[in-house]
């Protein structure tokens, strides 16, 4: 008998000490998920590079190269001062420093016939766009009926995820995104089929958006207080909706703002929606912030769909994928974020702790204030940089 009560006397004392463990438990979980959320923006390698582009038009034997290039991937990668502390390239410090432009560029955008034979580069121009530079190169190839490769290498000492989008206009056309795994653009024989010009938008899509950490944090913010599906549902479409709006006017060109404008908008909706998670306990109401935002995130995706380039006579299929990708690529993320959600709580559920809704809102504001200090530095980083 007196073993029972001591026995009785134990698990009474364990199970007063377990709501201790719950505090314990949520800042372990917000930790967690706050180290999440501050790592996303980087990388284990030094520098991230934008996509980079070329528009090729073939004129018989030659061949003109249209390339567009991020200065601050020029200013890493071949040690170069091409920007301002907003980093705009100054036309006056690329004009002085043109021939080591030349110099990168032509070493890793190369030109060859079947049967590897090297086209002959040479420069033509080249000219400051906003945070770019826009270069041109003329090939002459000595064989005109042959299939071409071109191979692009551009940055990918600096940055293994690089990314080249190549866009060929000529009686056919072609298209391709390269990287390391890729280098190389067969420009010849059957031209690139509607299927494949969808594929390649799709998956650019959802490449944005795996790499789009703003658009990332901006959507954690808005679900992490989410309990229901519906109201989750409610501000993930409207947030589709929106973007996929303006995506669509901003490509074609019926509505623009500056790049810069853009860019600060979307680091203030992630600040607003993270700092309101301190002030509201469900997000039922918050379709309408979505929709509002989700129009100016739309730009921001359209001036990424624009280096791409779009092909003239598949202007609506490239447009739909990339916007399908970029959706897919959505609802993996937040489809993510909720699986580790309810890990986190099934662990705790493991250790004898229940999900209630106090240690819920303390986990999801936890993680609310990770992405407003992330949103915050964009925000300062964007609108206070200047020249």
């Amino acid at each position: 008998m007196e073993t029972t009560e001591t026995t009785k006397d134990a698990t009474e004392a364990s199970c007063e000490k377990r709501p201790a463990a719950a505090p314990r438990f949520a800042a372990s979980l917000v930790a967690l998920l706050g180290l999440l959320a501050a790592a996303a923006p980087y990388d284990v390698h030094a520098h991230q590079t934008k996509l980079s582009s070329s528009r090729l038009a073939l004129e018989g034997q030659e061949v003109r190269a249209e390339l567009e290039l991020n200065g601050i991937d020029l200013n890493v990668a071949a040690q170069l001062a091409l920007t301002d502390a907003a980093d705009q390239v100054l036309p006056d410090r690329l004009e002085a420093q043109k021939d080591r432009v030349f110099g990168y560029v032509l070493e890793r955008a190369t030109l060859s016939v079947a049967g590897g034979a090297a086209c002959e580069a040479r420069p033509e121009s080249i000219a400051a766009k906003g945070d770019h530079v826009v270069l041109t190169l003329k090939y002459r190839c000595p064989a005109a009926d042959r299939p071409l490769s071109y191979r692009v290498v551009l940055f990918h000492e600096v940055d293994p995820a690089a990314r080249h989008m190549v866009s060929v206009q000529a009686r056919k056309s072609w298209i391709g995104l390269l990287g390391t795994g890729n280098p190389v653009l067969q420009i010849g024989g059957e031209p690139a089929g509607l299927g494949e010009t969808v594929w390649r938008y799709f998956v650019s899509g959802v490449e944005h958006i795996a790499i789009g950490y703003d658009h990332i944090a901006f959507l954690l913010a808005v679900i992490v207080l989410a309990r229901r599906f519906w109201p989750l549902f409610a501000v993930v479409t409207a947030f589709t909706v929106a973007h996929s709006i303006t995506l669509s006017l901003a490509v074609l060109e019926v509505v623009t703002l500056p790049s810069r404008l853009v860019e600060a908008a979307i680091a203030g909706s992630i600040v607003y929606v993270a700092a309101e998670n301190f002030f509201v306990s469900d997000i039922r109401r918050r379709w309408w912030i979505t929709f509002a935002f989700g129009l100016v995130h739309g730009f921001g995706f359209a001036s990424v769909l624009r280096e791409y380039g779009i092909p003239r006579d598949a202007v609506v299929p490239a447009l739909a994928a990339f916007n399908v990708g970029v959706e897919i690529g959505q609802l993996l993320i937040v489809g993510a974020a909720t699986l580790l959600w309810k890990a986190g709580f099934a662990l705790g559920r493991a250790r004898g702790l229940q999900p209630t809704e106090p240690l819920q809102r303390k986990v999801g504001l936890g993680l609310s204030g990770a992405v407003l200090v992330l949103g915050l530095y964009w925000l300062v980083e964007r609108v206070f940089a200047t020249g």
